[in-house]
């Protein structure tokens, strides 16, 4: 089966080519974009606190309320929220696969909306990490369930688009929580931080009307023995309502292939991580993007943008949250440009462009700061700023809107949001040892603790390099096979050619002939098989 010709293209389609001018497509934009934006703008900015707590070290209220926190202090309320969303993380696993992915999300925002009120209301440091806490449990269960509905209700062709969106838009929370605390330096009084944690709020608000109508998986449909309302869901927002459409029709024997082929494994736990070849190699790939996330010289810059600016001789604080909205902006646009190009460049190259483009402006950051620390001299501080721009073009383009849409596409159905429970938690706690540390080894070694993303960055070139394949114009079900076709792994720049793979792996099951009996509601899903 050749990438460059998958199968879904290969059918019609009662749909226009343009996305815009066809109610169907339009539907599934909406929701897949609205999800993306909403959830991805409160979890992963506001919630998170990636934006506010760089606008909150800008505000002297906020600094003088929690007594000037710097050193250990500040790394653990930089990581108070993420230890609770590590164990949330596999609730939300089992909910999103007991309940559905709408359930998991629907019980997360209801944490991240009283976490969201301790938060605001707090009296002192203890209520506020209590706050935080909470708005962690929300998340770790959120993040589970919201890039798994994603990908699994688009359109084959809207996929990788909406897939990598749900990253890219946490940009737009990060641009609002610097706006929000901009406005916060004119609000006298503690207000000027307790109104910025209120607005967060907002996020449960308006994702909890958009999930009573969105559609529900259609593959956790057909996994529920519930055929029927899979294939209305498919035929509604894939095709127009058509319920004979070629490309529904060939969804559903994929859907359904895949289940089959699954079904005849043992009970899925985390440990078939470990018993193929293929699922290793997923979990290798799934460790590297969860570290990605922050372990790349990012996570300093990100959450300690106040604290790295002061270090160069930038003290403003309106200076200070003017750059953090216009490094937002900035990222937004550059990681939109590359989500919607995402199928277009491949995922190989925009990783590998992005490493090298983010070790040579990173080395500069190291060798200006130095400078500064050396001779002091403001015209060498003041440099650093548009390299923190270039370094984050090259972050965003990549890093941004592919970690989490690729462990998602790479997943078969059994292990999906297993593998993104997963990536959550270890993401976690990757980045709540890595901000704990962070403005430790700052305070210490100052720039020289750069060095040490330097090598982690020559490390990630190596490893894509050899080990991630492509999954370029592949719908779901092809992508989250690709691990278990010899002629997918390894070696080449783009095609991710070489290296074969053993014997042992989980069957690949060629999708024109699995199930090419099957048709449309003939499909027979035996309830007690599914369940």
């Amino acid at each position: 089966m050749s990438a460059a010709a998958p199968k879904w293209m290969d059918v019609a389609n009662n749909t226009h080519p343009r996305w815009h001018r066809d109610p169907a497509l339009r539907m599934n934009v909406f929701y897949g974009l609205g999800m993306c934006l909403l959830i991805a703008t409160n979890l992963d900015a506001l919630a998170v606190g990636g934006g506010l707590m760089q606008g909150f070290q800008a505000i002297p209220a906020w600094q003088k309320f929690f007594n000037f926190p710097k050193g250990a202090r500040l790394g653990l309320y930089s990581a108070a929220y993420f230890l609770p969303s590590v164990p949330s993380a596999f609730l939300g696993d089992w909910i999103s696969t007991k309940y559905g992915r709408r359930a998991c999300i629907a019980a997360g925002m209801a944490f991240v909306f009283v976490g969201t009120l301790i938060n605001a209301l707090a009296i002192n440091v203890g209520m506020w990490i209590g706050g935080r806490a909470t708005i962690g449990v929300g998340i770790g269960m959120s993040k589970v369930a919201a890039p798994v509905l994603i990908q699994e209700i688009a359109h084959p062709r809207l996929r990788p688009i909406l897939g990598s969106c749900y990253q890219t838009f946490a940009y737009i929370g990060s641009i609002g929580a610097a706006l929000l605390t901009f406005a916060g330096l004119y609000i006298p009084g503690n207000w000027s931080w307790r109104y910025s944690s209120l607005m967060q709020i907002l996020g449960p608000g308006m994702i909890l009307p958009i999930l009573w109508f969105c559609p529900e998986s259609p593959r956790w449909l057909m996994k529920q023995g519930k055929v029927s309302e899979a294939h209305q869901m498919l035929a509604t927002y894939h095709a127009n309502g058509d319920m004979e459409d070629p490309l529904v029709q060939l969804e559903l024997r994929e859907i359904n292939a895949a289940l089959e082929r699954e079904a005849k494994m043992q009970q899925v736990s985390f440990m078939d991580f470990t018993r193929t070849p293929g699922n290793r190699k997923r979990l290798g790939v799934l460790i590297l993007m969860a570290f990605s996330l922050n372990w790349m010289g990012n996570g300093i810059i990100s959450y300690y943008l106040a604290p790295i600016l002061r270090s160069v001789g930038i003290t403003e604080p309106i200076k200070i949250t003017l750059i953090n909205v216009g490094l937002a902006i900035f990222n937004l646009i550059v990681a939109v440009t590359s989500s919607v190009n995402v199928d277009r460049f491949g995922r190989r190259p925009l990783f590998l462009v992005a490493v090298v483009g983010m070790f040579l402006t990173f080395a500069t950051i190291m060798g200006l700061s130095a400078g500064f620390a050396m001779t002091k001299k403001s015209a060498v501080g003041a440099a650093v700023v548009p390299f923190l721009f270039i370094y984050f073009g090259f972050y965003s383009s990549a890093f941004t809107p592919l970690p989490v849409a690729y462990t998602v596409e790479i997943m078969p159905f059994n292990l999906r949001s297993k593998g993104v429970a997963l990536f959550t938690a270890i993401a976690t706690l990757g980045n709540a040892f890595n901000q704990f540390v962070n403005p430790i080894a700052l305070g210490e070694i100052g720039w020289k603790y750069y060095a040490v993303y330097l090598g982690i960055l020559s490390f990630y070139f190596v490893i894509i390099f050899l080990f991630f394949p492509e999954t370029k114009r592949m719908s779901a079900e092809d992508a989250s096979i690709v691990f278990d076709q010899p002629h997918r792994l390894g070696g080449g720049m783009f095609e991710g050619r070489g290296r074969g793979s053993s014997a042992n792996d989980t069957e690949v099951v060629d999708m024109d002939d699995a199930g090419s009996d099957v048709k449309g509601n003939d499909i027979f899903v035996d309830e007690q098989k599914r369940a």
